[in-house]
């Protein structure tokens, strides 16, 4: 009876930011600053699904969009039953608020000894999120994408907890399916079928159980095959710009130094909550360092691409200049190095954010709250579950500032 209190103190919490949510609906928040605009011109696309679906599937490489058409068609649904813009919108927020319960559910099975206090106040840091709270706002692929991909986590989870060799297996199918169903809502969700695969095949080697997995890989993936590299749709490189036709959409240098900077600004409160040993031996720091200078030497994004990150803005608004980013890119260069030096699950994950994104532009929403969800259920960290509880409210103060910056901007 004692924890009664305090339980329903956490739910009140989460009621109140649930409340903010449904103000920023009311007051047509629009935080991530493009959202607004994406999703009225994805409305006109659904418009056209709803009334000549075949036409617009095959002639949709000339719609300047690079979301999935599935996700158009399942809101062109909406459209076709003839529900108020008002009313789509407010189901897509109630709908993607299953991000946030999976999302516990995720953290229930990670921290299986932790209190569940401290995981409600993990998952309700979603609330915080600009992009979650935009996309919520104004229905966009990429959170239904997130949505599933998080489903597919929540299984892979399971999988790894499972002792049962049946419905472990079953949890392997699962996570298989969903993460193939985020791939066609998101299509930079794909590459994560790499992380999985690696995973059961430590699991299964070659076996029975894990060419099944493939061949449903494979089986669910046909239809996207066919649609892009048979009729030929590449509408995810569709470029929003003359600059995306170039070399210059494909510049590692750029995804590398940018993403690192986004990496390192998200992971800045897990400093305070994990033991990992941020230390480099000389030896690597003077390999590191040399990529990195090679790196900025053909780094050449520019501000009108936009997009970059809040670092990449804040280094050319306040300073005119990329110093100030690559200073702290060069810092998340390390971090990453020091998270995946002898540990290839954390250095696979890496991989496949930087390679998961092939077009010019780099935006900040592209990795958060992806990245917070990711730190907390995919990465291998060693948590300090002691200063996890005392020092949970860093978290809150950090993210509530960017959401502040980002209400300012």
């Amino acid at each position: 009876m004692n924890n009664l209190p305090n339980r329903f103190y956490y739910y009140l919490f989460g009621i109140f930011l649930y409340s903010s949510l449904i103000v920023g609906f009311i007051f047509s928040e629009n935080l991530t600053g493009g959202a607004q605009n994406d999703y009225l011109g994805h409305k006109e696309i659904a418009l056209k699904f709803s009334t000549s679906f075949l036409e617009t599937l095959l002639n949709f490489d000339r719609e300047s969009t690079r979301h999935s058409p599935i996700f158009l068609i399942f809101f062109s649904l909406f459209e076709k039953i003839g529900l108020s813009d008002s009313t789509i919108r407010l189901i897509n927020l109630h709908f993607l608020l299953l991000i946030i319960i999976f999302f516990f559910k995720c953290l229930k099975i990670k921290f299986r000894n932790y209190d569940n206090k401290i995981l409600y106040l993990i998952s309700f840091l979603l609330f915080l999120s600009p992009t979650f709270r935009s996309l919520s706002i104004w229905p966009d692929s990429r959170l239904h994408g997130l949505l599933y991909f998080i489903v597919s986590i929540y299984f892979f989870l399971n999988f790894k907890n499972e002792k049962n060799k049946i419905i472990k297996f079953r949890f392997a199918l699962l996570n298989t399916f969903f993460l193939c169903l985020a791939s066609y809502f998101s299509p930079n969700f794909c590459l994560f079928v790499f992380f999985f695969l690696f995973h059961y095949f430590n699991a299964y080697k070659v076996s029975k159980s894990f060419l099944i997995i493939i061949l449903l890989n494979i089986f669910l993936s046909l239809p996207a095959v066919y649609y892009v590299f048979f009729l030929k749709f590449f509408f995810f490189l569709t470029p929003v710009s003359e600059y995306g036709k170039n070399f210059v959409a494909l510049n590692p240098a750029n995804k590398i130094i940018l993403i690192s900077s986004i990496f390192l600004f998200h992971y800045f409160p897990f400093f305070f909550v994990t033991k990992n040993k941020y230390t480099i031996q000389i030896k690597y720091l003077i390999v590191l360092t040399s990529i990195f200078l090679i790196l900025i030497y053909f780094f050449n994004y520019q501000t009108n691409f936009t997009g970059g990150g809040i670092i990449y803005k804040l280094s050319n608004i306040i300073f005119d200049n990329n110093y100030f980013v690559y200073f702290l890119s060069f810092l998340g260069f390390l971090l990453i190095f020091n998270l995946s030096y002898k540990n290839f699950n954390n250095f696979l994950i890496i991989f496949l954010i930087i390679i998961s994104n092939p077009q010019l532009e780099i935006y900040h929403k592209y990795y958060e709250p992806f990245l917070h969800i990711i730190f907390f259920t995919l990465f291998n960290f060693n948590f300090n579950r002691l200063m996890l509880n005392k020092r949970i409210m860093i978290f809150y103060i950090y993210n509530l500032f960017f959401l502040i910056a980002n209400f300012l901007r």
